[in-house]
């Protein structure tokens, strides 16, 4: 498989929005009683980002390239959680094989790091990177294991020693729609306004 093309960091976002898509659902009766709730395994993130103007040399010419690379081959996008200091997690990785449902053993942590609820805790099994936030404020061993509970849940079972991008989360997928197009202004800037990033797995 084509690693996905990573787009720039450099003037890389005006404003972003996340989507969750959510694969579940509710089975409301339509005659009374109770609203079930279905929890089934798939749901994902997805990017909406606003790219900012920029001049066409060398911005605009190197986003160009790497769109259009990116529509082809597939995205790899630095996920911003802004105000929050990561720090220095360690290098943490998957803690045994068969993992299944709503929690991720790790170890590889620095001891006594705390994964903040709502941190992103993505994880990296085939080469492809799987987006999970953590469900409550988990604190390391003095051995830097932890189980972090995580939603969604598990969509792909990892492997033992998969990677766990904490200190530099990325999203990957693929951009929607079926056609890529951005402006040339003759100032000269380029204008490529608004994509969307979305999980494929």
């Amino acid at each position: 498989m084509t690693d996905p093309i990573m787009l720039p960091r450099k003037r890389g976002v005006k404003v972003d929005k996340v989507h969750f898509v959510d694969f579940g659902g509710q089975l409301k009766p339509f005659m009374g009683g109770p609203v079930q709730t279905l929890l089934r395994l798939g749901s994902r993130f997805a990017l909406e980002v606003t790219i900012p103007l920029m001049r066409a040399e060398p911005d605009g010419r190197i986003w160009a390239s790497r769109l259009t690379q990116a529509k082809i081959f597939g995205a790899a996008m630095h996920f911003r959680q802004d105000g929050l200091t990561i720090g220095l997690p360690g290098s943490p990785v998957v803690d045994g094989a068969g993992q299944t449902g709503f929690a991720i053993a790790l170890r590889g942590l620095r001891p006594s790091y705390a994964i903040r609820e709502g941190q992103a805790v993505p994880i990296v099994t085939a080469n492809r990177r799987y987006l999970y936030f953590a469900a409550q404020t988990t604190v390391a061993d003095s051995d830097g294991n932890a189980t972090v509970p995580i939603y969604p849940m598990l969509r792909r079972s990892p492997l033992d020693g998969d990677a766990c991008e904490i200190a530099a989360p990325i999203i990957q997928g693929s951009i929607s729609g079926n056609e890529l197009a951005w402006a040339r202004l003759a100032a000269p800037f380029h204008d490529f306004g608004t994509i969307i990033i979305a999980e494929d797995e």
